[in-house]
């Protein structure tokens, strides 16, 4: 071989070779998947299965989702979001905290801000979304641990953090105290939980670091071949080839660093958990009012409005249940009524709730919480839709308090070691 071969080989040696192991990287990054198993359940004990990757040209399942009328077992707001698509979003934790208020941990009370006191200044980086201001604050008030609710070790760190200072602070409180590296934890707690369970092999937000590494390793050997080959007398026959090899280096050098970046797979237990999640968003977006019971309804909407606010539906959600109450009233079933008393401060919101709920004349003051609350015939999608949009004013006030934005990349020193 001359020369012009020996560096037409060194410069296509490790292209070739950094492609191969992106192809064999990329394969790897596609879900798991139960074979011969119904999409989104999971083998029975005992049962021999194998596991396979999703299809070519897909990373994760896009197959038919059955229908599910009620959260996957054991899955809480929080992690429905996360499993869904890999990332603890700032609204997955938000939604934790209100779904905590919902089963009885604590209890959210609308105040009027103080017009006097001028908003904290936000630690670190700017958000990069900006934060809705609102014209009140919240106050969380915690609860005496409700029996029979086991909470999840994020779920209990961050209702510590939340009240470490006394057994009633607000979002402004909290701002001012730095809470945003709490809310942080939280969100790794999220990522930790669905490690824990099986559903990751490691974090869901890592990037293979290691081929990076690589990568940035054959930029140096890139450079130390190049200044081999420019050091070398113009008339040695390795001059060629150095340099052909350096150019080959670093070309698969980009090649490792830029196209190896990818997501974590999730096994086919996190398959099944996400097509569960999945099948539960079908029935929070498409579910009508004829499709469920009056008798139900008192529970259920607060029950499943954390879940909806993850899936961006809490609107939709509560307009159903207008329809729901509305219904139930012309049938003479009974009046609407539903359980809120996880949520307070009626006459703070009453802009927000709209003239539906009527909530001065209907409630009268908030010791009547603990009875629910009658909302009249008039206006009814106003006033579900006024508490949708009451959580979702919270939601927006709690997730200023997250300034690095929605949660890891998997390596941004967030490990799982804090």
């Amino acid at each position: 071989m001359d020369s012009r071969e020996i560096a037409v080989a060194a410069f296509a040696v490790p292209v070739l070779l950094a492609v191969l192991g992106l192809w064999w990287f990329r394969r790897r990054r596609r879900d798991e998947i139960f074979e011969g198993v119904t999409p989104g359940e999971l083998p029975a004990l005992g049962q021999q299965v194998t596991r396979r990757r999703v299809p070519r040209g897909r990373q994760e399942y896009a197959g038919p989702v059955a229908v599910r009328f009620s959260p996957p077992d054991g899955l809480t707001p929080g992690l429905v979001g996360t499993v869904i698509d890999g990332q603890a979003h700032v609204i997955d934790v938000t939604a934790t905290i209100i779904d905590l208020a919902v089963r009885g941990h604590l209890r959210l009370v609308a105040e009027a801000a103080d017009p006097d006191t001028p908003p904290p200044p936000p630690r670190g980086p700017a958000p990069k979304t900006p934060v809705r201001q609102s014209d009140h604050d919240w106050r969380l008030i915690r609860l005496p641990a409700p029996d029979g609710d086991r909470l999840l070790p994020f779920e209990h760190k961050l209702l510590d953090a939340v009240f470490r200072y006394g057994p009633e602070v607000t979002v402004r409180d909290l701002k001012a105290r730095g809470f945003d590296l709490t809310m942080r934890e939280a969100q790794i707690g999220l990522y930790r939980e669905v490690v824990d369970r099986g559903w990751y092999t490691k974090h869901p937000r890592d990037r293979n670091r290691r081929l990076g590494c690589l990568g940035w390793l054959l930029v140096v050997a890139a450079v130390l071949a190049a200044l081999a080959g420019i050091t070398a007398r113009p008339w040695e026959p390795a001059r060629t080839p150095m340099l052909a090899l350096g150019a080959g280096l670093l070309f698969a050098a980009i090649l490792l660093i830029w196209g190896g970046r990818g997501r974590t797979p999730r096994t086919a237990e996190g398959t099944a958990a996400r097509i569960q999640a999945l099948g539960f968003r079908e029935y929070l977006t498409k579910a009508e009012a004829n499709q469920i019971r009056f008798e139900e309804a008192r529970d259920l909407f607060s029950r499943y409005l954390p879940y909806a606010m993850v899936f961006g539906v809490a609107e939709r959600w509560a307009r159903t249940f207008a329809d729901v109450a509305a219904s139930a009233r012309l049938q003479g079933v009974g009046d609407a009524f539903f359980d809120l008393t996880w949520l307070g401060g009626f006459d703070v919101l009453g802009d927000t709730l709209g003239a539906g709920l009527q909530i001065a004349d209907a409630v009268g003051s908030v010791a009547d919480f603990s009875a629910g609350i009658d909302i009249p015939d008039l206006d009814l999608a106003d006033g579900l839709g006024g508490i949708a949009s009451s959580v979702g004013d919270f939601a927006d006030s709690a997730g200023g308090l997250l300034d690095f934005g929605d949660g890891c990349s998997g390596c941004d020193g967030c490990d799982f070691g804090i």
